[in-house]
C-alpha cells in the first residue's frame, strides 16, 4: 500500500485528519502545528522508520519532504513529551474498535480472535523524586559501599499492538484494577494513583510477541 492510499483510506473511513486536528495542543507557543508533528510520527511509524532522527531526514530530503516538510527530531521529541497521552490513546482505541466492527481485523489463522502483543518498559526511576502518577517498589542498592533498601519511584509504559492483521495497529491496552492487583505490578510495588484509561477492546486476546508487516511505499 502506498502512503497516498493509506492516508486516503484513513480520511475516507474515519475522517482521520479531522480527528487528529481536534486533539488538544500541549504546548503554549508551538512553532509547528501539532497535526504536522503527529502526521510525521504516524507516517514514520507506518513506513517503519526506526528513529526520530531518521524521520527528520525523511522530512528534509526524503519520502516525507513534500508531505511534511523540514522539522527537527528535537521538535518531534519536545512536542511528544508535552502532549497529553490520554486523547491519543483514546483515538487509537476508537480506530481499533471501528476496524473490528468493519471486519478489518478478521484473520483466518487466529480463528476469529483479535490477537495483541503486549510489551512495556519502566522509565524515569528515582529514589528522591516522585509524582502522583508514580509507581513504587523496594530496591536494594549500594550506597557508600553498603547495601541499602530504599523506595524507588518509576513510571511504566505498556503498549498493545494488534498483530493478527496484515498491518500492525498500536494502541494502549489499559488493564483493569483487578488485573493490576492480581499481578500487573512487581512484588513489593504499589500503584500510587491514576485510573485506567478507557475500556479494553472487546474480544482482544493477548499475545507474547509481535510481528512485522511490509512498510508503506
Amino acid at each position: 500500500m502506498t502512503r497516498h492510499r493509506f492516508e486516503a483510506y484513513l480520511d475516507k473511513v474515519f475522517g482521520f485528519s479531522d480527528l487528529v486536528s481536534a486533539l488538544p495542543e500541549g504546548r503554549q507557543f508551538p512553532q509547528h502545528a501539532w497535526k504536522k508533528v503527529f502526521d510525521a510520527v504516524l507516517l514514520g511509524a507506518a513506513m517503519q522508520i526506526p528513529s526520530l532522527l531518521q524521520i527528520e531526514a525523511e522530512c528534509h530530503h526524503g519520502a516525507l519532504a513534500k508531505r511534511i516538510g523540514p522539522i527537527s527530531d528535537d521538535t518531534l521529541g519536545y512536542t511528544l513529551e508535552r502532549q497529553s497521552p490520554e486523547p491519543v490513546f483514546a483515538l487509537g482505541c476508537e480506530i481499533a474498535r471501528r476496524l473490528k466492527r468493519n471486519g478489518v481485523l478478521h484473520s483466518d489463522w487466529s480463528r476469529g480472535l483479535v490477537v495483541g502483543a503486549v510489551d512495556g518498559i519502566e522509565i524515569c526511576s528515582s529514589f528522591a523524586r516522585c509524582c502522583q502518577g508514580c509507581m513504587e517498589q523496594e530496591v536494594q542498592h549500594k550506597v557508600n559501599g553498603e547495601m541499602q533498601t530504599d523506595i524507588q519511584y518509576y513510571h511504566r509504559i505498556v503498549v498493545v499492538v494488534l498483530v493478527s492483521t496484515d498491518f500492525p495497529i498500536p494502541f494502549r491496552g489499559p488493564l483493569s484494577e483487578e488485573r493490576r492487583n492480581r499481578g500487573g505490578l512487581r512484588p513489593g510495588s504499589a500503584r500510587r494513583s491514576g485510573p485506567a484509561v478507557g475500556p479494553p477492546l472487546p474480544g482482544c486476546a493477548g499475545g507474547g510477541r509481535s510481528v512485522s508487516a511490509s512498510p508503506l511505499g
